[in-house]
């Protein structure tokens, strides 16, 4: 007996599709300049750029690579092609990379803003970028930094 209760077979595989595109690692990046810390002798008296990639889906990942790209302009930008790139080789000292971002879990790294980075951002377009395991596509957040006076 068929009651309306119960699913066709056209709609158990649409569920089968959502819940096969729905899976997986699902990541929120955020990056925040000008930050400085208290209690914490290594960085006392240096400007930070804070990151932190969040994982809301429900699978793992592993956090592999932070990076920056600089462009001149937004032509550049557009096409991806940067004037200069950067790598930072230790981002975080307690959740060193390679990193398994575990669902519910999230990664903060602090990056030295120094004059270079400084400069990157106000005369062109900074991009920082985060790499993970689960696609070669990164994670990419513009970073601002205001022109000090």
């Amino acid at each position: 007996m068929v009651g309306s209760d119960t699913l066709d077979g056209g709609s158990v595989f649409a569920w089968d599709i959502y819940k096969y595109r729905s899976a997986g690692p699902k990541l929120r990046f955020t990056a925040q300049t000008g930050m400085e810390t208290v209690n914490a002798p290594f960085y006392e008296g240096k400007t930070l750029i804070v990151a932190n990639v969040t994982n809301y889906g429900d699978r793992p990942t592993t956090i592999t690579t932070v990076a920056f790209e600089y462009f001149k302009g937004s032509r550049r930008w557009r096409k991806k092609k940067p004037v200069k790139a950067a790598v930072t080789l230790t981002p975080s000292v307690t959740q060193p990379l390679p990193f398994e971002l575990k669902p519910g879990v999230v990664w903060t790294g602090l990056i030295i803003q120094n004059p270079e980075i400084e400069e990157w951002a106000t005369t062109g377009i900074l991009d920082m970028l985060v790499y993970h395991s689960h696609t070669g596509k990164p994670l990419r957040q513009r970073i601002a930094i205001k022109k000090r006076k």
